[in-house]
């Protein structure tokens, strides 16, 4: 079989991987031939060998000393913000970047320094989003809730989100290091997928069309920041729950692109199960008390709600409090503080003061 046309200059035919070798850069500079319009089945095509010389690169020393600092980087939290890290493990081929301009017609999302894969800030973030839509449409969340979390912009307002969403790192711990697998999409009727004049019929010749993926088992290190630890909490279970359940990146409807907590079981995505979340942070609410009634009654500024603690759970919240805060809700019967609160059905109870942000 010809290899088809000459993709490289001469200088660069006898390169070849070694153990630094970058696969992004091998992908996109490296490939010898393009494949010629009739294939030989007998041997591999030019894209198939440059897969096949991709697929045994390991994560080298100087990705790995990378790691380790960004695994500082995750450990440290800054001022003003809560921070969260996580490790989650892939239970299924993870196919992220299949869209991103590539020689071999299908592409790959690698780290631009190292050529090593990782999972998109802004994937991770479209997913928690994802899912915090689905929290709206059953009431558990409220679409001033997903603005401060996301940001928004109108035709005369945008905000930037208060949740910051980081690429997630490929652990060179896992999968022995070499966290790359080869994979193939079959087109049974390119005819009929081409031009749509050709009726798919049984004697069509597939073609097949060979590609990267992650391999099963690799893991990544997933961070994030929010304003303080109750937001934190949320966006990281939304965020587990949107990758257990509904997959990143492409081809999640055919088993691709699921992972799960480091040491959790595999989610299937044929058993789904429901997003349990139902509680809410409200930023700067107005409580009063009424020690008549023993009860506190919290107001969202913002969306006008309202949410009461009564008896022995109003106690136990005023307990809660350092005496300087306690007091003063006492004494003058109102405050200004951030609250978690706790929605069931129409019903909405204060569960907690965060009297770090009373005032």
């Amino acid at each position: 079989m010809s290899n088809g046309v000459k993709a490289r200059r001469s200088v660069l035919e006898n390169l070849k991987p070694t153990a630094e070798t970058h696969a992004g850069l091998l992908l996109q500079r490296y490939l010898t031939a393009h494949k010629p319009k009739q294939r030989d089945n007998t041997q591999d095509t030019p894209e198939e060998q440059l897969l096949e010389q991709a697929r045994v690169i390991a994560a080298s020393k100087v990705y790995c000393a990378a790691f380790q600092r960004w695994n500082e980087f995750a450990q440290r939290t800054p001022n003003g913000c809560a921070r969260v890290h996580f490790t989650v493990q892939a239970a299924a081929p993870i196919a992220v970047g299949l869209g991103d301009a590539s020689p071999l017609e299908v592409g790959i999302r690698l780290h631009h320094t190292y050529g090593m894969p990782l999972l998109p800030a802004s994937a991770l973030k479209g997913l928690c989003r994802r899912v915090a839509r689905l929290l709206r449409h059953d009431s558990k969340l409220s679409d001033e809730a997903i603005d401060a979390l996301f940001g928004f912009s109108r035709d005369t307002q945008a905000a930037a989100g208060a949740g910051v969403f980081y690429d997630a790192w490929y652990d060179p711990d896992s999968v022995g290091g070499a966290p790359f697998h080869r994979d193939v999409i079959t087109v049974h009727h390119p005819a009929y997928y081409g031009s749509g004049e050709v009726a798919p019929t049984d004697f069509d010749d597939p073609t097949p069309v060979p590609f990267l993926v992650i391999k099963p088992g690799a893991r990544f290190l997933c961070v994030l920041d929010a304003p303080n630890r109750q937001w934190a909490d949320f966006a990281q279970k939304m965020l587990l729950w949107g990758l257990e359940n509904l997959g990143v990146g492409a081809k999640t409807n055919a088993g691709y692109g699921y992972l799960n907590r480091e040491g959790g079981a595999s989610a299937s995505p044929a058993a789904r199960p429901t997003l349990q979340a139902s509680e809410q942070v409200w930023q700067q609410a107005h409580i009063t008390y009424d020690a008549g009634k023993q009860t506190l009654t919290v107001q969202n500024l913002a969306t006008k709600a309202r949410a009461e603690a009564q008896g022995a759970q109003a106690k136990t919240l005023l307990d809660a409090l350092p005496d300087a805060v306690r007091q003063q809700l006492v004494e003058k019967r109102k405050l200004t503080a951030d609250v978690v609160v706790e929605q069931q059905g129409n019903m909405r109870r204060l569960v907690k003061i965060l009297a770090e942000s009373a005032r």
